[in-house]
């Protein structure tokens, strides 16, 4: 009997001994994972300028004009739609019907459709759905809270787990009475390009324009610009790795679209002041490897940014000239 519970407690100091080595070396494994599917994503922006001579649009298709409303800039196709060709997605390219709005009937099929390339290895399942928000109903509901909104006036997407951030949001300390936090005055603009808004705020004004980034705008130089960041944990907004939950948002939901198909508003492409690498996912770079998150580099390079950056390291990487990634 001895003998037995020696054995019994050898085996169990081993897998004590060996467990932590394997779940290590399963993430490392989802980190390289993570981290082509970035490099892939950012070849393929090279690529794209090849052939267009810019970066994707933030908005695409649909047949919605300038100047867009806030609640427009929710239905557009996104900046990842016009790169399905060159991410060997051809065929689910050729299903989205672009003359229609992203979130629209006509595409809730191909919206609905897992991107490998969009997804990192550790997060949910792909076959996980998030939600989107629809174009025909919800600009009628206002102030309405989004654990309110009813399940006719959303429709189902698979995540992504990638953000093209258009921008950085610094604001002055101490802060002018009666500025606008949401202030375009207070963003500094990165690789994605020029929005031009019919008010000075990123927040509620409509975008009388938007022309889209070129390499040539970049004056830091490809290599010291961020392209691409992880942003992880849709359609969960979360917060130093744990729900967001307040009492305007008790279930801690995302307030943007969280699908690859569908854009986004300026609002929620811009990492917020103070905010650094896995703090939030709603307005920063986030990720669920430990000690840091992937960002792809608009030259093409793929680099680990720790939990430590500093925020003002983050300004720079961001900024099409502000500085460049440090060494």
């Amino acid at each position: 009997m001895v003998e037995l519970l020696v054995v019994i407690g050898v085996v169990a100091l081993l897998v004590a001994l060996v467990l932590p080595a394997v779940h290590s070396a399963r993430e490392s494994a989802r980190v390289t994972q993570c981290r082509n599917n970035l490099r892939q994503t950012a070849l393929a922006l090279q690529n794209h300028h090849a052939a267009r001579g810019s970066l994707p649009s933030y908005y695409n298709g649909t047949s919605l004009q300038y100047p867009l409303g806030e609640w427009d800039l929710f239905h557009l196709h996104s900046w990842r739609t016009p790169l399905l060709p060159y991410l060997d997605q051809a065929p689910l390219a050729a299903r989205l019907d672009l003359a229609a709005l992203a979130t629209g009937p006509e595409n809730e099929a191909a919206a609905q459709t897992p991107v490998p390339t969009f997804l990192c290895p550790s997060g949910d399942a792909p076959t996980v759905m998030g939600w989107g928000l629809k174009h025909d109903r919800l600009a009628g509901l206002g102030d309405v809270p989004l654990e309110e909104i009813p399940d006719e006036d959303r429709y189902s997407v698979v995540r992504s787990d990638y953000d093209a951030m258009a921008g950085i949001q610094t604001l002055p300390d101490p802060f002018p009475e009666k500025a606008d936090s949401s202030s375009v005055d207070f963003v500094r603009w990165g690789a994605w390009g020029w929005p031009v808004f019919e008010q000075r705020t990123t927040a509620g004004s409509r975008l009388s324009s938007y022309r889209a980034g070129r390499f040539a705008d970049v004056r830091d130089g490809l290599s010291n610009t961020i392209s691409l960041v992880e942003r992880a944990g849709k359609p969960t907004e979360l917060l130093n790795g744990k729900p967001a939950v307040t009492s305007g948002n008790p279930n801690a939901l995302y307030p943007g679209q969280v699908g690859w198909s569908a854009s986004n508003t300026f609002l929620w492409s811009i990492n917020a002041d103070g905010v650094g690498v896995n703090e939030s996912n709603s307005r920063g770079i986030y990720s669920f490897h430990p000690g840091g998150a992937n960002v792809a580099v608009a030259d093409g390079s793929v680099r680990f940014l720790s939990d430590s950056t500093n925020f003002e390291t983050l300004v720079a990487l961001y900024g099409r000239s502000d500085g460049g990634l440090p060494d």
